[in-house]
C-alpha cells in the first residue's frame, strides 16, 4: 500500500547529521579541491523525532553511490567537488507501514549546507499474494488458504506477523464503525494468529511466498476410505506442502497436520474449528506491532480487548487493532450483493473486491505488474478492486510467469 501525506510547511523537528566519508570519487586528482557538505533533514509535522528508526542518508554522485547511517550528532562530510544527489530514508516506528523519505541535489564547490525534507510514504513490503475463502465443496470448510509474498527489494521477516479477519456484515457500518471507533479492527470471530518468532527467525527473500493453510493435508483425498465421494473432493487444493498451517490448539476437534503451526494469540470462541471462516464473503488483515511488542504481550493488555459498543453485551470481547498497525488489508465481500459497506478505513483498503461464487474452486489473486529475472511483482494501489484478479484457479504455491493485462 502507498500514500504519500505532504510536508508541513513547519519543520518540526531539525537535526543535523554527517559522517565521515570516504571520497565519491576514485580518481581525485591533486588537483582537486574538496569541500564540507553538512546534511540535515526535517521531518513532517505528525512525526515526532523520538518516533524515528533506521534512518539512512545516500550519497550520489557520477561515479558511485554510497549508503550511511544516520543519527543525530552533528557531523560534517567532506567530499570532492562535484554534483551529488542527497537521499534520506528512514522508519516511522510506531506505524506498520510508515516510511520517510526524501531527496535533494547540490551542487558543492563551496562548503554547503544543504536540508532534505522527509514525506511520509506508506508502503507494504509484506502483502497478501492470494486468499482462497470461497469453498471447493459444499459446507467443507478446511481448505481455505492464503499466501503472503515480499513485495519488495529487501529480505523482510514474518517474526511476529499477525493474521487476523475483521467483524463486520459489509452491508452495513459495524458496531465499532457506528460508535466512532473506523480506525480500530475488531478480530477474533474465531481466532488471532501470528507467526512465531523473536525478530528475525524466519526471513522471506524479496519475491519469495509463503503459503498458510487452515488444514495442511490434501484435500483432494478428504474423503477418506469412502472412495464414491472422490469426485465431490476433486476440485480441492492439495495443502500438503504448505509452509505453515493455522492449529487451533483451543478446539478438541482440529488436526495437527505435519507443517509449522502459527500461534493463537486470541480467540473468542472456542467452537470455531476454522479459521476466517467467510465463503461468501471476509475480510483479512497482515498486521506489525511496533518494535519491542509481541503479539501475545498486546493481546494482553487491558487496551487491547473491547466489548461490542453501543450495547450492554458482554458475552463476547474482540482483539482491537488499530489501522496504524495494518500492513494489508483486503476487503472480499460477497459477489450476489450490488451494495457493499467497507470494513477498512481508505488508507487500508480504498475499495473491496466482489468474492467467488461459494464452493466455486477459485480464489483471487493480486495482479502482477512487471516480472524481472523470473520475478513477479505484484500490484499494490491500495485497493482491491483494482489490485485482485476474480475467478482464479486454485494454484497454491505456484509463480505466476506472465504479466496480468
Amino acid at each position: 500500500m502507498r500514500k504519500k501525506f505532504l510536508k508541513n510547511g513547519v519543520i518540526a523537528m531539525m537535526a543535523v547529521c554527517g559522517l565521515a566519508f570516504v571520497s565519491c570519487s576514485e580518481d581525485n586528482d591533486e588537483g582537486m579541491k574538496s569541500y564540507k557538505l553538512t546534511v540535515s533533514y526535517s521531518l513532517p509535522s505528525d512525526v515526532e523525532a523520538s518516533n524515528v528508526e533506521e534512518l539512512k542518508l545516500i550519497l550520489g554522485s557520477t561515479a558511485k553511490n554510497d549508503t550511511l547511517s544516520l543519527d543525530a550528532n552533528p557531523k560534517e562530510i567532506e567530499l570532492p567537488q562535484g554534483q551529488y544527489k542527497v537521499t534520506v530514508s528512514g522508519k516511522v516506528a510506531d506505524e506498520a507501514k510508515a516510511y520517510l523519505s526524501g531527496s535533494t541535489s547540490v551542487d558543492l564547490y563551496a562548503n554547503t549546507p544543504v536540508t532534505v525534507n522527509l514525506q511520509k510514504v506508506m508502503q507494504s513490503s509484506l502483502i497478501f499474494k492470494t486468499i482462497h475463502n470461497s469453498g471447493s465443496k459444499q459446507y467443507y470448510m478446511h481448505e481455505s488458504y492464503f499466501e503472503i509474498v515480499n513485495n519488495s527489494d529487501e529480505v523482510q521477516y514474518l517474526d511476529n506477523l499477525i493474521l487476523t479477519a475483521p467483524t463486520g456484515n459489509q452491508q452495513t457500518a459495524n458496531a465499532w464503525q457506528a460508535n466512532g471507533y473506523e480506525d480500530l479492527y475488531a478480530c477474533g470471530q474465531g481466532s488471532v494468529v501470528a507467526f512465531p518468532g523473536n525478530g528475525h527467525d524466519y526471513p522471506l527473500q524479496p519475491g519469495e511466498s509463503v503459503l498458510i493453510a487452515n488444514d495442511a493435508t490434501n484435500h483432494k483425498l478428504a474423503y477418506g476410505e469412502d472412495a464414491s465421494q472422490a469426485a465431490d473432493y476433486a476440485s480441492c487444493p492439495d495443502l500438503s506442502n504448505a509452509d505453515w498451517e493455522i492449529y487451533l490448539d483451543y478446539n478438541a476437534n482440529d488436526v495437527d497436520y505435519a507443517a509449522p503451526n502459527l500461534k493463537t494469540i486470541f480467540y473468542n470462541n472456542q467452537y470455531m474449528f476454522a479459521f476466517g471462516l467467510g465463503v461468501s464473503g471476509r475480510s483479512y488483515v497482515l498486521a506489525k506491532l511496533p518494535e519491542g511488542m509481541t503479539p501475545e504481550a498486546y493481546a494482553a493488555l487491558e487496551s487491547s480487548v473491547m466489548y461490542e459498543p453501543g450495547t450492554s453485551s458482554t458475552s463476547m470481547s474482540y482483539l482491537v487493532i488499530p489501522s496504524k498497525y495494518v500492513l494489508d488489508a483486503v476487503d472480499i465481500y460477497d459477489p450476489e450483493t450490488e451494495s457493499h459497506y467497507p470494513t477498512f478505513l481508505p488508507q487500508d483498503d480504498a475499495t473491496g473486491v466482489k468474492g467467488n461464487p461459494m464452493y466455486s474452486a477459485k480464489c483471487i489473486r493480486r495482479k502482477v505488474t512487471k516480472i524481472e529475472n523470473g520475478r513477479p511483482y505484484y500490484q499494490d494501489t491500495n485497493n482491491s478492486a483494482a489490485d485482485f484478479l476474480r475467478d482464479q484457479p486454485l494454484t497454491p504455491g505456484e509463480t505466476p510467469t506472465s504479466v496480468d493485462e
